[in-house]
């Protein structure tokens, strides 16, 4: 899981108000450790392990909504038969969001991430049936056609977003079967007309409607992604 990066100034804004001055220290330490943009990906991923075990709290201090925001959301588009839906977290990090997804009885759950120590904290709470180490690129990824139900992508930051080649989704399209699902949460921004970071993200989406694979059935705008910054749900069906 990537949170997008953000400014001290801006930083002060987003943490939760049960924390003290150090433990908020302590959090933006993280996040700086691991959204640096100059970084190369792969020395980010090692970041993410190395600060892995401290993951979870930085984002309760930062009072991070996306993983509930996502879960209320799918559980609308499945009401039911919801243990029999099967489920691929992209960016899955420490598995944030499928300990909200298993609240509505989701356990058909699988997690992808670049990061092997993110997964090994959410291989200790068992959340996952299956879990695949791999990057989301144009690499294609050894999942079979039609597999899951839906995809489900939460925090991946816009810096990473915006450079994702317009083949990284027609992966995600091809490995979830036709009616299925790709369920996509971040700030508002991202999906925001005018955002100049995330104009190719945008684009990759509308051309992809425009070829008849998926179709955007629902953008939901909710406050408190972090604190102080709104967030959305984009919803795409697969034709």
């Amino acid at each position: 899981m990537y949170i997008e990066s953000k400014g001290l100034d801006e930083m002060t804004s987003v943490y939760s108000s049960q924390y003290n001055e150090d433990e908020k220290a302590e959090a933006l330490d993280i996040l700086e450790q691991i959204t640096d943009k100059k970084m190369d990906p792969k020395v980010v991923f090692d970041r993410y392990s190395q600060i892995s075990h401290q993951y979870e709290k930085a984002m309760a201090v930062c009072n991070y909504n996306g993983p509930k925001e996502t879960a209320a959301t799918v559980a609308q588009l499945f009401p039911s038969n919801r243990n029999n839906v099967c489920m691929l977290d992209v960016a899955a990090g420490t598995g944030l969001c499928a300990s909200e997804l298993k609240k509505y009885n989701f356990l058909e759950l699988a997690a992808l991430d670049a990061s092997e120590g993110m997964l090994s904290e959410a291989k200790k709470k068992k959340l996952y049936g299956r879990y695949i180490i791999g990057v989301l690129g144009e690499n294609a990824l050894d999942i079979n056609d039609d597999t899951y139900d839906a995809v489900i992508i939460c925090g991946l930051s816009t810096d990473i977003m915006r450079r994702l080649p317009i083949q990284a989704f027609e992966t995600l399209i091809r490995i979830v079967k036709k009616g299925g699902y790709v369920v996509n949460t971040s700030f508002y921004t991202t999906f925001t007309d005018g955002h100049i970071e995330t104009e190719d993200f945008r684009g990759h989406m509308r051309t992809l409607e425009s070829q008849g694979k998926w179709k955007q059935v629902k953008v939901r705008r909710f406050h408190e992604y972090l604190q102080g910054h709104d967030g959305a749900v984009s919803v795409h069906r697969i034709c």
